[in-house]
């Protein structure tokens, strides 16, 4: 599976629809990233721009983004926004899969992706390629969403059964760098928020996980209906009596091309 428009789609509208969220998302994953004056970086599944407009402006003149995706119209979003952002002349988008990145050996001093590896199939065989394009001593980075929480495990696992693909957790992320031959691994895990506001509870849960809700892919696991139905209400109930912490968090990992 690669990059495709719903996965640029639903960020998008994330951006939109709550906007502090987004831009405090936004703003821990290029600090973790370092992007530096004059630096050449590549933002692998870029879909509508996000991540790379944000490191775009830390590069400066000196520097130059390229952003790639396997969606031709999430590129010509991005590029408008580029455009409306003057970031044209440091900022470049390209059709280009994650697999077969369009790119030479050791092209960028920084490579990184946001929300795409979890979404593969072939996980291991996207780090070692994203690892290809980075110079040696330059920097692979992947900020990636983590395990639910705030599910009961009955629908959580109905839920993962669903969408067939395991979550990922910090050893594994790990595991993927280190096979792909990265050195000095750091990751580090940010928990879900505590979420008090119900519509951005419902929001979540009808939004985030591509063209079904949590609750019909979890159904679709395996889960009774009435059960997610419960579980729906309760969780709820405990939004609106002082919040809960739900979502997935993320999973950031930084690691250096020997």
């Amino acid at each position: 599976m690669s990059s495709n428009e719903s996965a640029y789609k639903i960020p998008e509208k994330m951006y939109r629809k709550f906007p502090d969220e987004g831009r405090q998302l936004l703003e821990s994953i290029v600090q973790f990233i370092e992007p530096k004056i004059g630096e050449t970086i590549v933002d692998v599944g870029t879909g509508a721009g996000f991540l790379a407009a944000g490191l775009s402006e830390k590069v400066g003149k000196g520097g130059k983004v390229i952003g790639l995706d396997v969606s031709e119209s999430a590129l010509q979003q991005a590029r408008r926004k580029a455009a409306k952002m003057n970031l044209h002349q440091i900022l470049e988008f390209k059709v280009g899969d994650v697999y077969d990145l369009p790119l030479e050996d050791d092209f960028a001093d920084v490579v990184c992706c946001k929300s795409l590896i979890a979404s593969l199939d072939h996980r291991q065989k996207a780090v070692r390629e994203i690892a290809r394009v980075a110079k040696h001593g330059g920097r692979v980075v992947v900020a990636e969403p983590g395990e639910l929480v705030g599910l009961p495990s009955r629908i959580k696992k109905a839920f993962y059964e669903a969408i067939v693909r395991r979550p990922l957790n910090e050893r594994n992320v790990k595991n993927l760098f280190q096979n792909a031959g990265l050195k000095s691994i750091e990751v580090v895990k940010k928990e879900p928020p505590i979420v008090t506001d119900a519509s951005v509870f419902e929001w979540t849960t009808e939004n985030l996980f591509g063209e079904h809700s949590l609750w019909e892919l979890a159904v679709e696991g395996g889960a009774a209906e009435e059960q997610v139905r419960l579980v729906h209400e309760d969780l709820l109930r405990q939004v609106k009596n002082g919040g809960m912490k739900f979502g997935t968090g993320a999973i950031f990992c930084r690691g250096t091309k020997p």
